[in-house]
C-alpha cells in the first residue's frame, strides 16, 4: 500500500514541475524524458516506469495544472460563474505553460499526441466545468434541456480565439458580452420547446 505523500508524492511533484519548466521554457519540441530528468532530479527510469513518455508526463501535469490554474466558480449566479471561468480560463491560456501547448496545438496541427493531448486536457476540463450550467439548472434558472457542454465550450472558445489568435485583451466586460450573449440563447424554464 502506497503512503500518501512522502518520496512517491516528491517525485511526482518534482517531474511534474520539471515538466511544466521544460515545456514552457523550451517548447513542445524539446521536451523529453532525458531534459525532465535532468531538471528534476528524478532518473530517468523512474519516469518511463511511472509515466512511459514525456508526453505521458505533460497531460499529468496539464490535469493538475487546469484543476487548479481553471476553478469552477460558484456566485449562484450563472453569468457570473461563466464570466469568473472566463477570466481564469484566459489567464491559464496566457501563462507560460498554457500558451506552450496552445502553440503547440496551433503549429503542430498534424500531431496526433498533441492532438491527443490537448482533446484529454480540454475534455476532462469541460466535464468538470459542466457543473455551472447543471447548477443552473437546479436553481430553475434555465431548463432541464439546456446543453450544458456546449455553453461552457462557446466561453471558452470565444476566450481561446480572443488570447491567441486575436491577441485582445479578455476584460470583464468583453467576458459579460459573450457570456451574455450566450445565456439569452438558453432555453428559461418559463418558455416552451
Amino acid at each position: 500500500m502506497k503512503r500518501p505523500g512522502g518520496r512517491s508524492a516528491r517525485v511526482r511533484t518534482a517531474v511534474l514541475e520539471a515538466a511544466v519548466l521544460e515545456l514552457g521554457e523550451f517548447g513542445w519540441r524539446s521536451l523529453s524524458v532525458e531534459r525532465i530528468a535532468a531538471r528534476s532530479g528524478v532518473h530517468k527510469t523512474t519516469i518511463y516506469r511511472r509515466w512511459g513518455s514525456a508526453d505521458r508526463v505533460v497531460l499529468d501535469a496539464l490535469l493538475e495544472r487546469g484543476s487548479e490554474g481553471i476553478p469552477i466558480p460558484d456566485t449562484g449566479d450563472l453569468s457570473d460563474d461563466l464570466v469568473g471561468l472566463g477570466r481564469s480560463t484566459a489567464a491559464a491560456i496566457a501563462d507560460p505553460i498554457g500558451r506552450a501547448l496552445a502553440s503547440a496545438v496551433i503549429s503542430e496541427p498534424d500531431s496526433p499526441t498533441i492532438q491527443r493531448l490537448a482533446d484529454t486536457f480540454w475534455s476532462q476540463r469541460f466535464e468538470e466545468a459542466r457543473v455551472i450550467v447543471d447548477r443552473a439548472k437546479t436553481r430553475g434558472d434555465v431548463q432541464a434541456n439546456a446543453d450544458a457542454g456546449r455553453v461552457v465550450e462557446t466561453v471558452a472558445a470565444q476566450v481561446w480565439f480572443r488570447v491567441m489568435m486575436r491577441r485582445g485583451d479578455v476584460t470583464d466586460a468583453w467576458l459579460k458580452e459573450i457570456v451574455d450573449s450566450v445565456t439569452e440563447a438558453l432555453p428559461r424554464p418559463d418558455e416552451s420547446r
